[in-house]
């Protein structure tokens, strides 16, 4: 928070930074005789003729024709002589000029670095100017005739053009078969007559199938055993014995009978499970309705498209009728024109004479030397104000450090080696806490708490493991001075990673230390946030966006100057809704309501919706929680690299 007014800081900026000051000061002031050097002051002197002549010149500007008497270089060569000035300073510079002063009136204006030379220049431009400007009246005449000969033919080809491309377009066949529409229209009965063929025969297909089981009894293996056993005797038998022999007779009859007790003594038993057949018809049948909905999409468009260009063809057989109308009347009144301009040739006559060629005080134009050299020293003190004013730091909390280590007795080797963490490296933003946050506190997790046990800051305020909490709003508090940002984003690769536990207890510490503070749940894939402070979730950030922002839409929390805006109803599309205009618009709504606007969300590499908030408004807080892989955070950086989110930097877990 400001310590301090701005006229204060402005003078603490100069302050500290006096060597600074005087030199941008300097530089300015110095900048300024450089521009008196090389650019002088302009001064300037007026004189009055009049013109009298025979044509009537209402339309035309006799101040124009004659500042184009001396855009000719030579009498320009001729001005310079007779004022004794250099040729190549007259032609480079408009010397002289002319404005009209009402019927007949023409004022003169002579414009020279040197005060002293503005009579001669007056006087001189009012000689040549007698001798010349009825000639050059004459010469522009031809000029004009020939220019709107030229323009007569140009106009009677684009006339010709132009009714050309009438007849080429009335006549163009504005109905076309488009191959596309027809594909789209078949491609559209195609799938509907399949679902429809689909859905009948999923109707008949039954849901489960029933199959039979054998299962093995005691008695069955015990028979199964003898059973072996005389099979085996059986083969020995026939080692020594010849088939008809009575024991392997009497051994056959024992195999028979135990086979036949082996059979009856199975038992079978009936069960159901899912049938594969109903699976794959249901997903058919909802896949084909995904490109139904596209193909009727394409069609609704290529239908637009199509009457669009049926009303392009129409508006372009508009078009030109119009520029065939105006071509023709701009033909029409070329042509009086050219009649006009010869007939004015052959007719004209004029004398000039001067009316008053006493100059007038000669005086500056923009600012004389000394207006520069004070308007320079101005500058220099805003350009040194505005590059060296700082605002006065904001509030944020000392770490104490033991006297030994500031002393110096604890060795080097004792002090914990500063290395980065691979979170650091991957996102190429800071660490915004020095060590692990707790999620939540260890102890509280096997104690009754008044509060949710996410809430640390609540449940127990002075614990060990609210000091990297502490830690990150007070690097927090930092970033949003330095940048002016007050929307901040809870954001991270993957869900389940604590971010709501992140964002309470940073707003609950946020409204301790006087900061007026919203929490807003944008995580409309499992809001969670209500439940932590044990709010409803009624009339949300949904209902904002659809309705407008209500006073209801904001609850007030259990905590000093710290609201909540629930997700309320979770709308059928997140992602489009937040990346509305509406959104943008609450948004700005709410930093007039609030200080400090802090945003949970969904997860950066399940949903979209995450990257479409980082994109639009404010900036990030990425919450790392140990145990995601590097390719996660490689992801997540390519991710809010493209979308140009700007990240305050990431905080461990």
């Amino acid at each position: 928070m400001i310590q301090e007014s701005l006229i204060e800081g402005i003078f603490r900026s100069l302050r500290k930074n006096a060597g600074w000051a005087t030199i941008i000061i300097g530089l300015t002031v110095l900048t300024s005789a450089i521009v008196n050097r090389y650019f002088p002051t302009i001064y300037e002197s007026q004189a009055l003729i009049r013109v009298m002549t025979s044509e009537n010149a209402s339309d035309v500007s006799i101040a124009a024709s004659m500042n184009g008497v001396f855009s000719q270089k030579d009498v320009l060569i001729e001005l310079a002589r007779e004022c004794g000035l250099s040729a190549d300073e007259v032609i480079n510079q408009s010397v002289v000029s002319f404005e009209d002063a009402g019927a007949g009136m023409v004022k003169l204006f002579a414009r020279h670095n040197d005060p002293a030379a503005l009579n001669d220049i007056n006087k001189s431009a009012i000689r040549i100017l007698s001798d010349r400007f009825l000639v050059f009246g004459a010469e522009k005449r031809e000029f004009e005739i020939e220019a709107s000969q030229k323009k007569l033919q140009h106009l009677e080809a684009s006339l010709n053009e132009a009714r050309n491309m009438l007849v080429k377009a009335s006549t163009e066949m504005t109905v076309k078969v488009d191959d596309l529409t027809l594909q789209l229209e078949n491609e559209l009965h195609q799938l509907e007559e399949k679902i429809d063929i689909n859905g009948k025969k999923l109707q008949t297909t039954p849901e489960t199938v029933f199959y039979y089981q054998e299962e093995e009894t005691r008695e069955y293996k015990t028979i199964s055993r003898k059973l072996n056993s005389a099979r085996n005797k059986l083969a020995e038998l026939f080692k020594s014995y010849k088939e008809k022999h009575p024991k392997i007779v009497a051994c056959k009859a024992e195999v028979s009978s135990l086979e036949k007790k082996l059979k009856n003594s199975r038992t079978r038993t009936r069960k159901q499970k899912a049938n594969p057949e109903y699976i794959a018809l249901s997903a058919e049948i909802e896949s084909d309705n995904e490109k139904l909905d596209l193909v009727k999409n394409e069609l609704r468009r290529t239908r637009t498209m199509t009457s669009s260009n049926e009303k392009l063809n129409e508006n372009r057989i508009n078009n030109l009728n119009l520029r065939i109308r105006a071509l023709e009347e701009l033909h029409n009144r070329t042509l009086l024109a050219l009649e006009e301009t010869r007939i004015s040739q052959t007719t004209t006559q004029g004398k000039i004479s001067v009316l008053k060629n006493e100059s007038n005080q000669p005086r500056p134009l923009g600012f004389s030397a000394v207006q520069r050299d004070c308007l320079a020293l101005f500058s220099g003190v805003l350009m040194a104000i505005f590059l060296l004013y700082s605002p006065a730091p904001v509030r944020t909390e000392i770490v104490s450090v033991s006297g030994d280590v500031l002393a110096g007795a604890v060795p080097p080797s004792a002090l914990p080696m500063l290395t980065a963490e691979p979170a650091e490296i991957i996102l190429e933003v800071p660490s915004l806490s020095a060590e692990p946050l707790a999620l939540p506190a260890p102890e509280l997790r096997n104690e009754p708490t008044i509060y949710d046990e996410r809430l640390i800051a609540l449940n127990n305020p002075y614990s060990e493991a609210l000091a990297p909490y502490r830690s990150l709003v007070s690097n927090l508090q930092i970033h949003i001075s330095e940048s002016q940002t007050r929307i901040v984003l809870v954001g991270s690769a993957k869900s389940a990673s604590g971010r709501t536990t992140l964002l309470a207890n940073t707003a609950i510490l946020l409204a301790q230390a006087g900061y007026s503070v919203l929490m807003v749940d944008a995580n409309f894939r499992n809001p969670v946030l209500h439940r932590v402070f044990d709010l409803e979730s009624r009339g949300g950030l949904s209902d904002a966006l659809r309705t407008g922002l209500r006073p209801e839409h904001i609850q007030k929390t259990s905590v000093d100057n710290l609201l909540l805006m629930p997700a309320g109803i979770v709308p059928s599309n997140p992602a489009e809704l937040l990346g509305s205009p509406e959104m943008i618009e609450l948004m700005a709504d709410l930093k007039r309501k609030v200080e400090i606007i802090l945003v949970d969300t969904a997860a950066l590499l399940e949903y979209p919706d995450t990257g479409i908030l980082a994109g639009q408004t404010g900036a990030m807080v990425f919450m790392h929680r140990e145990g995601e892989s590097e390719d996660e955070l490689k992801a997540a950086k390519k991710l809010l690299k493209t979308i140009r989110a700007r990240v305050f930097g990431y905080v461990k877990a």
